[in-house]
């Protein structure tokens, strides 16, 4: 996960990292609301 970490050199390309962990957040959220739902 360190080659995640340093900043793009287009600063613009940093958004790709941002949305992997923010779908993994999504279906962890979405994976405990079926198993306790």
């Amino acid at each position: 996960m360190g080659c995640c970490n340093q900043p793009p050199n287009g600063g613009s390309t940093d958004i790709k990292p941002l949305l992997k962990a923010f779908a993994v957040l999504l279906a962890l959220v979405l994976l405990l609301a079926w198993l306790f739902g």
